[in-house]
């Protein structure tokens, strides 16, 4: 990567030097310059329509157009209200895609077995948070995202029905760097020399779109459920990059990482078994979940983080290992996502 940055800068240095610079880029207007991101070449955005501005001392892009220039895409949520933009990581692929598969690659898999897929930045318009995903592809092929939420300085807003986003928060969150020089209201993204894994990433959720209907809870009737043994209240587990596993006492025996999933009674989730589990009767939604047993005993109490307390009552051919499948009443419902927790044998 710093071959590919001394190039590009090389370009630009020999560009100021023979005047070959295109004239828009000293007219009094904000101007992007792109250095060695989209091709080892230094050039900069021609933007259509509304152009980059200043917004109480921020500059703002208009980012469908600065995307496709960097080689990124976007696409909006009209529901939520949101944009997506995305940076492939392809070692492959240009020079901004080849420094997200160094960065991504940095990460590591928190001990699962998984595949680089993308960067996302999900930025909400008028809203100063943004949430940054790496997002990779489990050997299921479910995504699992690592990422965090950050403040940002500015909000996205618009301009002219444009949706704008702040210039430098957006790009740094990718980790690019963004300079400025005043003399030419020149704003400037290029690859860093450096690639470091970001810090405080834990495992999040995968982004939901805000258009996603809600479900039919009464299509299914949900039996009564047994007396569950009484827990002690404990603090959510959080799942960050290189942290040790906690082991209050109050949690149990500690298990491992299990990669949680959801089905419910329907023939879609449960085939010929209908409304039946393996060794506890009828299916008890928020009770029920189904295992491997060779790692969960059968019939066994365990507490899995963030989601509470459930019985071993289960099996299903495509739950094997470190899998753990999570009766519900209706497997439609858009808040339920692949996720990874840790799990733990309540005391007896």
């Amino acid at each position: 990567m710093k071959k590919l940055k001394k190039i590009a800068a090389a370009v630009l240095t020999a560009a100021l030097a023979a005047g070959t610079i295109n004239a828009f880029a000293f007219e009094n207007a904000i101007n992007i310059n792109l250095i060695g991101i989209s091709d080892y070449s230094s050039h900069y955005v021609e933007f259509s329509g509304v152009r980059p501005t200043q917004v109480n001392g921020y500059t703002y892009v208009p980012v469908r157009q600065l995307a496709e220039s960097a080689g990124m895409t976007v696409s909006w949520d009209a529901a939520a209200q949101t944009a997506i933009v995305s940076l492939t990581a392809n070692a492959g692929g240009s020079p901004v895609q080849q420094y997200a598969a160094s960065v991504i690659s940095t990460i590591g898999g928190y001990g699962l077995e998984l595949s680089p897929r993308d960067i996302s930045l999900e930025l909400r318009l008028n809203n100063t948070s943004a949430t940054v995903r790496y997002n990779f592809t489990d050997t299921d092929g479910d995504t699992v995202a690592i990422g965090k939420n950050t403040a940002l300085d500015s909000a996205a807003i618009l301009i002219d029905g444009t949706l704008m986003i702040p210039l430098r928060n957006s790009m740094e969150l990718f980790g690019l760097n963004v300079g400025w020089d005043q003399a030419t209201l020149t704003a400037s993204i290029s690859i860093p020399d450096y690639v470091s894994a970001p810090k405080g990433l834990s495992i999040v959720a995968n982004y939901t779109p805000g258009a996603a209907s809600a479900p039919d809870y009464n299509a299914i009737p949900v039996p009564e459920p047994i007396t569950v043994p009484t827990v002690p209240e404990v603090t959510s587990v959080t799942v960050a990059a290189n942290d040790p596993v906690d082991t209050n006492p109050a949690l149990g025996q500690y298990l491992g990482r299990f990669k949680i999933t959801y089905y419910c009674p329907c023939a879609e989730c449960n085939g010929g078994w209908g409304n039946n589990t393996a060794w506890a009767g009828a299916i008890v939604p928020g009770q029920t979940v189904a295992v491997d047993p060779s790692i969960i005993g059968k019939l066994r109490w365990i507490y899995i983080d963030g989601i509470g307390v459930r019985r071993a009552e289960d099996v299903g051919g495509a739950v094997q290992g470190y899998h753990i499948d999570v009766a519900v009443a209706n497997h439609a419902d858009p808040s339920l996502e692949v996720s990874y927790r840790d799990v733990y044998y309540l005391a007896e």
